[in-house]
């Protein structure tokens, strides 16, 4: 819950909010509840319509926004660390269009650390889990994959950092919780450019934030052969 505090009412100061946020790109958490859990994505601010008093936003995640209702959306720019709650005039896979808000409320900075938007990674609690241990990379190593889709073909090809690795399993890191969901089926196509020697696939089963980054996000992979 966003709780009530000291907040801004003035009319220029919450639009040069939403200004200074689209001529930046920063990145705003946008999170809503759906079936008692809780749907987590980055947003970006994309226009500022103060003839109409909306504000559109955009995904930071290629697969587009996941929410399914326009209805109390939870917003907060951990920067600034200002909060409100909107619904949704329009909502898309590629946009959201919400009416600008008359009062934006500041949180504490301790506000993400207490409602945990997305778990954080921590690899004692996990390790009694492991058939192997995992062994990060040294310096920065990629690894190429493709999805699964649903016609049963595979995406094209995309590359992400190597967060760590096992025989039973690998981690990748991802700049949106959102990236992937939990269930995906993916395969490994190649490791620093170079082809995987066998074929390895996997099923996304943890999407975690990294220890030491906050900004980063840990995809964890199961290998199913």
């Amino acid at each position: 819950m966003i709780q009530d505090g000291e907040s801004i009412h003035d009319e220029f100061e919450i639009h040069s909010f939403f200004r200074v946020l689209n001529q930046s790109k920063a990145k705003i958490w946008l999170w809503q509840r759906k079936d008692e859990k809780r749907v987590v994505q980055y947003a970006v601010v994309r226009k500022v319509d103060l003839i109409k008093q909306v504000v559109h936003i955009a995904p930071c995640s290629s697969k587009g926004f996941k929410f399914t209702s326009i209805d109390e959306f939870f917003f907060f720019n951990a920067q600034k660390s200002l909060a409100f709650k909107f619904s949704a005039r329009d909502l898309t896979k590629d946009m959201i269009i919400f009416p600008i808000p008359n009062r934006i409320l500041k949180v504490s900075n301790d506000f993400l650390k207490n409602i945990e938007l997305v778990e954080k990674e921590n690899e004692d609690k996990f390790k009694h889990l492991r058939n192997a241990p995992r062994v990060q990379p040294q310096g920065q190593q990629q690894v190429t994959i493709k999805r699964l889709l649903l016609s049963g073909e595979y995406s094209h090809q995309e590359s992400f950092p190597l967060y760590d690795m096992s025989s039973g399993g690998m981690g990748i890191k991802v700049i949106d919780p959102s990236e992937f969901d939990i269930g995906d089926l993916i395969q490994v196509v190649a490791i620093n450019a170079k082809e995987a020697p066998k074929k390895m696939s996997g099923e996304i089963v943890s999407i975690r934030q990294a220890e030491d980054d906050s900004s980063v996000f840990k995809v964890g992979i199961k290998f199913s052969n």
